[in-house]
């Protein structure tokens, strides 16, 4: 089986011991082999920024938040700031525009960029695996139900907006037709199901919780992790020419935030990765921590390189078949591994983990 439907269904066994009351902390830290003699770059002190898709995150978006606070920016000679951006396609025209030192956003809109002539490479990841569901309103019971409703999506070509396109594609109903999309904030987006201004809407594990909390007649009519295989959710990219003129500084921005990822792992940091997401999240202090476990146990956040090439080719595979992007491309025309991979020869490879 690959990796990729292993972490899917991982998932969502971990989801359902986390619904039945099976809390747990965090696993202990996996056995790491033997870092190699990879040469290290050295940055100069220096202030940088990276894009974050999310305003305000989701425990799933911790990473960078977890580098900065335990201080693997700094060890990298770095200054950090986090510029929010309400959607991946903000973060990406950021990245394209050189403003921007590394984006994070999730892949369809890098990979409909790439296709349309933007010179930007996909170079590591915080978080490879579809972790969100599609959550509705009351009165919704079927996939049939979702005709003429009020679909909930942050901005066009986005990630929620390519979820409910599937969604609706399974359905078998016409986007154009059938139903009215409704752009909401990311941060309104919760609110806006519970309110009744749409009728679905696209929402991490810790955004369900929170949401049933308030309207227990919400109600996820497909989780994404078992509707889809093959599929990349996040990356991070960098202009094609920064690699060429700069390898340096995404190398030391890369080995901070793989140490925040790896960081998710050790049992010890639990509480303190926790309260850092109560503060980033707003969300509440139970949400938070069994949202954490949860993701901990179904391998959310990668330890390796984190790309696999069945997830990225099935994501421009997805993209060209809702006609999207008419380009034939490859692995290889929108990632480049070389920084990650020396980054993890530095490190170690974490055994045993699949990506």
């Amino acid at each position: 089986m690959h990796a990729r439907a292993v972490g899917s269904i991982g998932l969502g066994l971990a989801i359902l011991v986390a619904s039945c009351g099976g809390g747990g902390g965090g696993a202990a830290t996996p056995s790491t082999a033997a870092a190699s003699a990879a040469p290290k770059a050295t940055c100069a002190a220096k202030k940088i920024t990276i894009a974050v898709p999310v305003t305000p995150p989701n425990v799933v978006h911790l990473t960078p938040y977890v580098a900065d606070a335990f201080g693997y920016f700094k060890d990298e000679n770095l200054t950090v700031e986090l510029v929010r951006f309400d959607g991946g396609v903000g973060s990406l025209r950021a990245s394209a525009s050189g403003a921007i030192d590394l984006a994070g956003t999730s892949t369809e809109p890098v990979v409909d960029a790439i296709a349309n002539g933007a010179d930007v490479k996909i170079i590591y990841t915080y978080a490879p695996l579809v972790d969100v569901s599609f959550a509705v309103g009351p009165g919704i019971k079927s996939m049939a139900d979702l005709k003429g409703k009020k679909m909930g999506v942050q901005e066009p070509g986005g990630f929620a907006d390519v979820m409910t396109r599937i969604v609706l594609k399974k359905a078998g109903l016409d986007p154009a037709k059938d139903v009215t999309f409704v752009t909401t904030t990311t941060a309104g987006r919760v609110q806006a199901l519970a309110t009744g201004t749409t009728d679905t809407a696209v929402l991490h594990i810790d955004q369900i919780k929170t949401v049933q909390k308030q309207t227990p007649t919400i109600t996820v009519l497909a989780n994404m992790w078992e509707v889809l295989t093959d599929y990349q959710y996040s990356v991070y990219i960098v202009p094609t020419q920064v690699l060429k003129d700069d390898p340096a500084t995404p190398e030391c921005i890369i080995r901070a935030l793989m140490r925040a990822n790896r960081a998710m792992y050790d049992s010890a940091n639990r509480q303190k990765i926790i309260d850092l997401g109560v503060t980033q999240t707003k969300e509440a202090a139970d949400v938070v921590a069994d949202t954490f476990d949860t993701l901990v146990k179904a391998k959310a956040w990668p330890q390796n390189e984190g790309l696999l090439k069945a997830n990225i080719e099935g994501t421009i595979a997805s993209e060209k078949g809702f006609g999207k992007i008419t380009k034939d491309l490859k692995f290889d025309d929108v990632t480049d591994l070389t920084i990650v991979k020396k980054v993890v020869d530095q490190l170690g490879r974490v055994k045993d983990f699949p990506y």
